[in-house]
């Protein structure tokens, strides 16, 4: 039972700082939204169990990718401008009509999630029996997963000193 109130808790709470993510005009607004999402995303990991992979999620993308985001945020010096949002007829049923699909979508994904039994022969999967052997098949078979990831990361904090500079 607590689960279940705690899955929506961090669920409502994963959607509202998505939607802050996009409302913000801050910057580093939106950025400390992202930061919630990341928080709450692993809650949600937590609550189905796979510690290892909350535990990521906070390491690599909270600890690393956001503070690069604020790294890139702080060093572009974006000046904050104010923006007036005008709702004209077609962006509010361009919205009607995108709510309208994405509620379709998550009603066809609990359906199908609901009605379509899954094979447990071809989904099985084999668990991990400790921390060993998860990282013998993180860095032997996704090795280079983990090091384009880190030319990309580069890549991106090159990119951004250069564009600094004037």
């Amino acid at each position: 039972m607590i689960e279940h109130i705690l899955f929506w808790l961090l669920a409502f709470l994963l959607i509202m700082s998505a939607l802050g993510v996009i409302v913000m005009t801050s910057t580093v607004n939106s950025v400390m939204c992202l930061l919630v999402a990341m928080l709450a995303l692993a809650g949600l990991y937590v609550i189905l169990g796979t510690h290892v992979v909350a535990l990521f999620q906070i390491i690599i993308y909270v600890g690393a990718v956001l503070v690069l985001f604020l790294f890139v945020i702080m060093l572009l010096n974006l000046k904050e401008r104010a923006q007036i949002l005008t709702l004209r007829p077609f962006t509010c049923g361009a919205g009607i009509c995108i709510l309208g699909l994405v509620s379709l979508i998550a009603w066809l994904f609990r359906y199908a999630a609901t009605n379509i039994p899954l094979i447990q022969d071809t989904l099985a999967v084999t668990p991990v029996q400790n921390i060993q052997e998860l990282a013998l098949e993180l860095f032997g078979k996704h090795l280079l997963v983990f090091e384009l990831t880190s030319v990309l990361l580069l890549v991106a904090a090159v990119g951004a000193v250069l564009i600094t500079k004037k």
